[in-house]
């Protein structure tokens, strides 16, 4: 998720263009990280170093790692570190972007030093966000806006991963109070152990939707709207259900309604709310929003 992420961020700042970000995103699908590449971005070596080793290979028949252990320049506990991390895919990213001359590794490090501003990441987030990990990806992304909802967030995330598809990412999550302006969606109601409740929802931004069902039904199908909803409608029952088993197991136990298919014209007359979390979700050139009504 780290790449797209990046790979958008870039395109905003007019760094990279979409289709330079699209070509280097599928290129570095099935791609190694070299291990110089991860020791330059670690701090661990300089890029002269690590040029001078790979001039090496053309002479010596070493693995990268052995070389640069015998010149002095890593030891063998950091060599097994690297190698383990070897299937970054921000490093990877980073790697592909340098090899194809589109940004060398000082720029890309620099833009990705403005990003951690511009979001607002601390140093320990990003650290985590380069490392994989969704849950700082989306306390980068949601902030304090969404409160105690942060967790089940996270489990949606994880299942458009999983599930939907693997290259999904969000964007930055904001705040409304305007049901009558939502557009069309799947919602469902949970009702928490105080009796108080609220709605989640998928609901469609640019053909979101579509490409949530096509994802969730792994299969081709008509842009057929009641398809649409229905598989749609299954992936939502599917996140909550796995969120509710989640805080049973902390002795927290949610009812679960099933899940409705709403119009945007009906949805005021449905759906009683006064403030609405909005968590943007991009599919391939798709996009829908994961939202809590409170």
């Amino acid at each position: 998720m780290i790449a797209q992420i990046l790979g958008n961020y870039f395109v905003e700042k007019k760094l990279l263009t979409k289709g330079q970000v699209q070509n280097t995103l599928k290129k570095q699908s099935g791609l190694k990280v070299r291990l110089g590449t991860i020791a330059i971005s670690e701090g661990l070596m300089t890029l002269a170093q690590a040029e001078a080793v790979n001039m090496l290979q053309q002479s010596i028949d070493k693995p990268f790692g052995d070389i640069a252990v015998q010149k002095g320049y890593l030891t063998d506990v950091q060599v097994s570190s690297l190698l383990r991390e070897q299937g970054s895919e921000y490093i990877l990213f980073m790697q592909t972007l340098n090899d194809d001359g589109l940004m060398d590794v000082p720029a890309f490090e620099e833009a990705v030093k403005q990003f951690k501003i511009d979001t607002g990441a601390t140093r320990t987030t990003l650290e985590a966000m380069k490392a994989g990990s969704i849950d700082a990806i989306i306390e980068t992304y949601t902030g304090d806006t969404m409160g105690d909802l942060t967790r089940h967030a996270g489990t949606g995330i994880r299942l458009f991963t999983r599930i939907v598809d693997k290259d999904a990412y969000i964007g930055k999550a904001s705040k409304s109070n305007d049901i009558s302006a939502l557009n069309q969606g799947v919602f469902q109601k949970l009702i928490r152990p105080d009796g108080t409740s609220y709605y989640t929802g998928i609901v469609e931004k640019d053909h979101g939707l579509y490409a949530v069902a096509k994802g969730f039904a792994k299969e081709q199908f008509e842009d057929d709207e009641l398809f649409i909803m229905d598989a749609t409608g299954e992936f939502l029952n599917c996140v909550n259900g796995l969120y509710c088993t989640t805080m049973s197991a902390e002795n927290v136990v949610l009812e679960i309604e099933p899940q409705i298919f709403l119009s945007s014209e009906n949805i005021p007359s449905v759906i009683s709310g006064t403030e609405i979390l909005h968590v943007p979700v991009f599919i391939g050139d798709d996009s829908a929003e994961l939202i809590f009504i409170l």
